[in-house]
């Protein structure tokens, strides 16, 4: 079975995560990250699951709102 694909003109360029209730802003990563381990993020635009490495935003770091 094959993984869907994001759908969006700019593919997984805005990644969230619910931790415990709150949404969070997520990036891809290179490697897995502690996140990516224990949490699912999807894509902000199209909500396809982002199946990859992913680690909590470095520029939006705080939570979303």
């Amino acid at each position: 079975m094959s993984t869907p694909a994001c759908l969006c003109p700019i593919r997984w360029r805005h990644l969230y995560a619910m931790i415990d209730g709150i949404r969070y802003e997520m990036e891809p990563s290179s490697v897995d990250t502690a996140t990516s381990l224990l949490f699912r993020a999807w894509c902000t635009c199209c909500g396809i699951e982002y199946t990859h490495p992913f680690r909590l935003s470095a520029t939006r770091h705080q939570a979303a709102v």
